[in-house]
């Protein structure tokens, strides 16, 4: 579902802006500083309920403002979202939305940025969060039992901390948390499976080389294995006094014609297989969904050379809502119909 419009009031250096787009191409410029990214932000914002450039939400209301609010308008629906210094308020067409899973998802976006190169470096939790997103956008079941896991884990870790553990309590709740990690597990390897159907493919097309990307989910058990794993850990967990065994520990990599990405591949190489797989997950979105997500471009065209530019366009099926920032538009190889938003020096923080 394409954005329309986004009106930001005292959001990060915007004190009252507007902003229309096309449902297809659209290019924003400007210099450094002049707010390009946040407007891409707020979008993200929307999608997830959080941003991807602070945990704080008040980093994002205007400096001396107490609050900051986004409103994002749909062909079919508004999306309001009110950020105060103690938390935020979610909308839909002014209606109070109380379940954030009730929100994510709804606009769906998928942001390519210079920094996605440090997943390859990240911890695994980081690594972790951005399957949960986008798993979470996409199925409210998996979003429920990824809250409900998380908080269970938390009551068990506390349990495990104390002197005398109550032996009742702490079965109840594994017996309780089983339930949760088969339906994790089970949804995480549905996004790997569709996501290495997809990623080799993109990576051959924006590339022009002949490699097979795999992505390898390092899962914590089967999922016919879980209630046994668990029984496994008690002794393990009471010795270290928290959970040694769940999906909290999974992780996965990246591999290039068989061999570990990290170990093998170039800086341009590895970009190159980080589109392919934000590609591959907009081919998983469209799978679970039925919706072609917006596609969100942060200055991630000026790392790619104009022979490179024209593949990654040509890609993106037109029916698709794209927004790309850029300093300016020399360097970029578009043969697109585009619509270009300049921003001024009055947006300058």
């Amino acid at each position: 579902m394409p954005v329309r419009t986004i009106r930001l009031s005292d959001y990060r250096n915007y004190k009252r802006n507007f902003f229309e787009f096309d449902p297809h191409l659209n290019i924003i410029i400007g210099k450094n500083g002049t707010g390009k990214t946040n407007i891409l932000e707020s979008i993200i914002v929307v999608s997830n309920t959080k941003s991807y450039r602070t945990n704080n939400d008040a980093d994002l209301i205007r400096k001396g403002q107490e609050y900051a609010r986004i409103i994002l308008n749909t062909p079919d629906k508004e999306y309001k979202v009110v950020i105060n210094k103690k938390g935020k308020s979610l909308y839909i067409d002014n209606s109070l939305v109380k379940r954030t899973s009730q929100f994510i998802g709804e606009v769906n976006a998928i942001l390519f940025k210079p920094s996605d190169l440090e997943l390859f470096t990240q911890s695994p939790g980081e690594r972790r969060k951005l399957v949960d997103i986008e798993v979470s956008k996409v199925s409210k079941t998996y979003v429920q039992s990824l809250l409900r896991y998380n908080s269970l884990l938390k009551d068990k870790n506390r349990l495990l901390k104390e002197l005398e553990i109550d032996e009742l309590l702490l079965g109840v709740i594994e017996e309780s948390m089983a339930p949760m990690i088969k339906i994790i597990l089970d949804e995480r390897k549905k996004f790997f499976a569709i996501i290495n159907r997809h990623i080799s493919d993109y990576y051959q097309l924006i590339s022009g080389k002949d490699s097979e990307i795999l992505v390898t989910y390092k899962k914590c058990c089967e999922i016919e294995d879980v209630e046994d794993k668990i029984q496994d850990a008690k002794e393990k967990d009471r010795y270290y006094h928290y959970t040694t065994f769940g999906p909290h520990h999974d992780d996965y990599s990246f591999y290039m014609d068989g061999y570990e990405l990290n170990s093998i591949a170039s800086q341009g190489q590895k970009r190159m297989v980080l589109i392919a797989f934000k590609f591959a997950l907009m081919r998983y979105i469209q799978y679970m969904s039925s919706v072609t997500p917006i596609v969100l471009l942060d200055d991630i065209l000026s790392e790619l050379d104009k022979e490179n530019q024209e593949r990654l366009l040509n890609i993106i099926p037109d029916d698709t809502q794209v927004i790309i920032t850029n300093t300016d538009i020399k360097n970029l190889n578009i043969q697109k119909k585009y619509k270009l938003i300049e921003l001024k020096e009055e947006y300058d923080v």
